[in-house]
């Protein structure tokens, strides 16, 4: 009997001297191990230890994500396609995009580009594509809109106030970047600056961020930490320009609602964008924040005008200066034609212009001779249609 008490003592001191190797061992190869009674536990690294989780620190983008991404959708543009080898033509996909849905019934804003030459057009929702129609486009805007003419119930998104946008506010971007494989992808940055001036040929004012915006985000959606739409991504910017090869992180653009709220309802109601004309060429020009003797003031200068537009019938002059508009101060090209795409046919713009006289012969060896500001009211028409 005492034999076998021997012989079991052996084994348990046995079993002990194993458990303590073991233990030795998970410590050399990082076996996390946690002790500890209560609230606290310690987590033990080899001979290190690590600071406590942090419990309850959750990402302010994740509400926003959750309620607005089921407002975003992929846009599939298909054209004609001819096959030499069956001899029959093809709907193919010749490209993919975003777009947001900003009515219950349906309506569906991306940019012109993403659905320029389709023969046929889909939205992509939940997995699921459905079919959709074109509203109306405008390329000098880049937007387009359409509708899902399935029976549908898709949610909308609310619009945000362009005027409450600032540089240094939150830019949460949802859309498919790089096609539909990567749809309803987020992501996070912040507004870089705003009324970004790209060219002479545009009229909008662009919200640069420096949050992802690749290939297959346009169209989307830009909120902010409200889960209203601030934007409509449009541009990446490269080192070619606008696209190319070598790219350049941290610098895309997208399309403010004052721009996108007025185009889109004016599609929406007539399936187009009418605007009125006035008449003149124009361009930024760069100088004094005051009126100066001696200095050229910011605004916009008038390069030419048409013949028998309302500029010339309202007494307006090559070479003007126009500082304000409707009473508001103006220095870039873009802020004229903003307020004059928001106006009717038949209504009234009033312009305050700076008029130094012989400007457009002055040189550089020139002292500039003090202007005259005057008030001019135009009264806008539609185009002439062609025939």
């Amino acid at each position: 009997m005492s034999g076998v008490i021997v012989l079991m003592e052996e084994e348990r001191r046995s079993g002990l001297r194993m458990a303590a190797l073991v233990v030795t061992i998970a410590a050399a190869v990082g076996m996390t191990l946690r002790s500890g009674s209560g609230t606290g536990s310690r987590t033990v690294y080899a001979q290190g230890e690590y600071v406590e989780t942090i419990q309850g620190a959750g990402s302010p983008f994740t509400e926003v994500a959750d309620r607005v991404t089921p407002c975003v959708v992929g846009v599939s543009n298909r054209a004609n396609s001819y096959s030499i080898i069956s001899g029959t033509t093809q709907l193919i996909e010749q490209s993919t995009g975003s777009g947001v849905v900003i009515t219950t019934q349906g309506h569906v804003v991306t940019n012109y580009h993403v659905v320029e030459g389709a023969n046929d057009l889909q939205i992509l929702w939940k997995g699921q594509y459905l079919s959709a129609e074109l509203v109306g486009a405008d390329e000098m805007t880049d937007l387009a809109v359409l509708r899902v003419t399935e029976d549908v119930a898709l949610p909308a998104v609310r619009m945000g106030n362009p005027e409450e946008v600032r540089a240094g506010d939150w830019a949460i971007v949802i859309g498919n970047p790089l096609g539909m494989q990567l749809a309803d992808t987020v992501t996070v940055g912040v507004i870089s600056a705003v009324n970004r001036e790209l060219d002479d040929t545009t009229i909008v004012k662009m919200i640069q961020t420096d949050a992802a915006i690749n290939s297959g985000n346009s169209g989307g959606g830009m909120f902010n930490t409200n889960g209203e739409l601030i934007g409509i991504p449009s541009l990446k910017f490269s080192a070619s320009g606008r696209s190319g090869i070598a790219s350049i992180e941290g610098i895309a653009m997208a399309i403010p609602m004052d721009v996108v709220q007025p185009v889109v309802s004016s599609i929406i109601q007539y399936g187009k964008v009418t605007r009125p004309k006035i008449g003149i060429s124009v361009m930024t020009i760069r100088g004094s924040d005051e009126l100066k003797r001696g200095e050229i003031p910011s605004g916009v200068l008038v390069s030419a005008i048409t013949e028998g537009s309302p500029a010339e019938a309202a007494g307006i002059h090559s070479g003007d200066i126009i500082t304000r508009v409707d009473g508001q101060r103006v220095t870039m090209h873009t802020d004229l034609m903003n307020v004059i795409a928001m106006k009717q046919a038949g209504e009234e713009v009033r312009l305050t212009v700076y008029r130094i006289p012989g400007l457009e012969s002055l040189t550089i060896q020139d002292s500039i001779p003090e202007g005259e500001e005057i008030e001019v009211a135009v009264r806008l028409e539609l185009p002439a249609q062609r025939t």
